[in-house]
C-alpha cells in the first residue's frame, strides 16, 4: 500500500517553505499567481489531494459544518413543500458562509436516536420542528454548541426562531367565522381534547388553541379529526367529518398538505369547493397554489426562516457568540384569501 502524501513532501516538491504550502490549500489569497500554481503542480505531480479535514478540525477546533436535526424521515423532508422551501432558506445560509450541512432525520425506530447528534462532526446545530423530550436535542445541548430551534419545541433553552402559530390559527378561524360559518371542522396533526396534555408537539397545540379562540361560540370538540401529515390521511379524516350526520360547512386544515386531503374528500362527496364547503389550509406552500381553485391559507416565510436561522446559527459560530433563550425572533405572518373561501349556502 502506497504512503501517504504529506504537505512537507509538496514543500520539498515545489521549493517552498510549509508555511507557503499551507498557504496554498487554507489562503491561496496570500499567495502571488505564480507560486500558487508551483505548489499545486508539485501536490498533483505526487498525488496529494489537500490537508486532512480531521487534522484542520483538531488544529482549529471547527468542522466547517452545521447539523440540521429534522422530526421527519428523509424522504418526506424532500417531498414536503414547506419544508423544501425551509431547506431553501438553509442552504442561502450555508452557502453564503462557504460551511457544511449534516441532516440528522427522524430516527426514533433505532435503539438509539441520539447517536448521530453526539458523534456528529459539527459546530453547531438548528432543531427543526422537533418534539419536546427529543432526545436527540438533549445530545446537543450536553455538547454546549451553538443551538437555534426553529418552530418548536417552544420552551427548549436555545435561541428560536418561528411565528406566533397560536394568533395565525385565531385569524383564520376568524376568516370563516366572519363569512358566517357556525359549523367548522379542524383536520389536525394528531391531537384531540383527550391527548393535549401529552402531546409532545407545540405547533399543534397552539394552533389548536387558536382555532378554539378565533371559532369562540361555534367551536365544537366533535368537529375535530386527526391525521398524519399526508393527503390520503387528511381526505379520510375529512370524510369522517363530512359523513357526520350534521357536517361543517368550514374546515380549518393545520397545513396545506391536509388541506389539499380535505378537497380531495370534497370531490370524492360530490360537494364543490367553497360553494358547498370553505377551505384553509396553513403555510402558503407552493402547493397552495396548485390546488383548483387555490388555497386560502396562512402564510408564512419559510425561506426566510430556513436563511435566517442558518446564518444566525453560523454568525454565532464564527464570532464565538453565545445563543441562549433570550434571543427569539418572531416573524410575521398573513391570511391569504383566494378561491376556496366563501359565504355558506342557505
Amino acid at each position: 500500500m502506497a504512503r501517504k502524501v504529506t504537505l512537507t513532501q509538496v514543500a520539498q516538491e515545489a521549493g517552498v517553505s510549509l508555511g507557503t504550502a499551507s498557504n496554498a490549500f487554507n489562503r491561496p489569497d496570500a499567495l502571488s499567481a505564480d507560486l500558487l500554481e508551483r505548489v499545486r503542480a508539485a501536490a498533483e505531480k505526487l498525488g496529494y489531494a489537500g490537508p486532512d479535514p480531521s487534522a484542520r478540525r483538531l488544529r482549529t477546533g471547527k468542522a466547517g459544518a452545521i447539523g440540521l436535526i429534522f422530526t421527519a424521515d428523509l424522504p418526506f423532508a424532500f417531498t414536503d413543500a414547506a419544508t423544501i422551501e425551509f431547506m431553501t432558506g438553509v442552504a442561502e445560509g450555508v452557502e453564503e458562509a462557504a460551511a457544511g450541512l449534516l441532516i440528522v432525520p427522524g430516527t426514533f425506530g433505532a435503539p438509539d436516536p441520539a447517536k448521530v447528534v453526539r458523534e456528529a462532526a459539527v459546530d453547531g446545530f438548528l432543531v427543526y420542528s422537533a418534539p419536546t423530550g427529543d432526545p436527540r436535542i438533549e445530545a446537543a445541548l450536553a455538547r454546549r454548541l451553538p443551538i437555534v430551534t426553529v418552530d418548536q419545541p417552544r420552551d427548549a433553552p436555545t435561541a428560536f426562531i418561528g411565528i406566533d402559530d397560536h394568533a395565525a390559527a385565531a385569524t383564520a378561524a376568524r376568516h370563516v367565522r366572519d363569512l358566517g360559518h357556525d359549523k367548522v371542522g379542524i383536520v389536525a396533526f394528531g391531537i384531540t381534547a383527550f391527548n393535549r396534555g401529552q402531546y409532545p408537539y407545540d405547533i399543534s397545540i397552539e394552533r389548536r388553541a387558536g382555532y378554539a379562540e378565533g371559532l369562540g361560540d361555534a367551536h365544537d370538540e366533535n368537529r375535530l379529526t386527526v391525521a398524519l401529515p399526508n393527503a390520503d390521511a387528511a381526505k379520510e379524516a375529512a370524510l369522517r367529518l363530512l359523513d357526520a350526520p350534521d357536517p361543517p360547512t368550514a374546515i380549518l386544515a393545520m397545513s396545506d398538505l391536509l388541506a389539499a386531503g380535505v378537497m380531495q374528500a370534497a370531490r370524492e362527496r360530490g360537494l364543490d369547493v367553497p360553494g358547498d364547503l370553505s377551505v384553509v389550509g396553513f403555510d402558503d406552500s407552493p402547493l397552495a397554489r396548485q390546488t383548483d381553485p387555490p388555497l386560502t391559507t396562512i402564510a408564512q416565510p419559510q425561506q426566510r426562516k430556513g436563511a435566517d436561522a442558518s446564518r444566525l446559527l453560523i454568525s454565532a459560530i464564527q464570532e464565538d457568540e453565545p445563543l441562549d433563550a433570550e434571543r427569539r425572533i418572531i416573524l410575521p405572518y398573513e391570511l391569504k384569501v383566494r378561491g376556496t373561501t366563501a359565504r355558506p349556502r342557505a
